[in-house]
């Protein structure tokens, strides 16, 4: 029996829009992360979700990524989160709420603060697909930011692979 390989859909491509946004991060400096936890508390054991990042930027410019609702892609949003959490307080009765936290002295972030974000890297198929986004930096290691089976995750990118592109050379 063969499996189909489903084709990628329009959700599982970065809009032109953010792409555009993304690019024109290059050259910014990060000055801050910040993780955005959606956490479930209706059982004994604490259920949390890494749903948004937020990249701070020297310029007081910022992008929050999430995953996608209708894909398992990466979006780019502008949460309110004050608003969010007054409205998950009141549906689900203080069991579910979002927590922030700052996540720019975790090992991943610590040593990229300060520093300006490079020409970075997508997956490519035509279009630029939404799966992953490589931020890299000068003289610290390149990070990826994906879509987990429980929600975003971030780990240093390994640069064996071919499969991404140069986001500076496609814009």
């Amino acid at each position: 029996m063969t499996q189909e390989h489903e084709l990628p859909g329009e959700n599982d491509f970065f809009t032109t829009e953010e792409i555009y946004e993304i690019a024109a991060l290059v050259n910014e400096k990060l000055a801050g992360v910040s993780y955005h936890y959606w956490v479930n508390k209706a059982s004994q054991e604490v259920f949390e979700v890494l749903d948004w990042i937020t990249l701070k930027f020297d310029s007081g410019n910022e992008v929050t990524f999430t995953g996608g609702l209708e894909s398992d892609g990466i979006k780019l949003v502008k949460p309110d989160f004050e608003a969010d959490r007054k409205r998950l307080e009141i549906e689900f009765e203080g069991k579910v709420t979002i927590e922030s936290r700052d996540a720019s002295k975790h090992k991943l972030w610590k040593e990229c603060i300060g520093l300006e974000l490079t020409p970075s890297l997508v997956k490519y198929e035509g279009k630029m697909l939404n799966d992953s986004l490589v931020l890299k930096f000068p003289d610290a290691d390149a990070l990826i930011i994906f879509l987990g089976l429980e929600g975003l995750e971030v780990d240093y990118f390994e640069d064996e692979t071919t499969e991404h592109i140069d986001l500076k050379q496609h814009n």
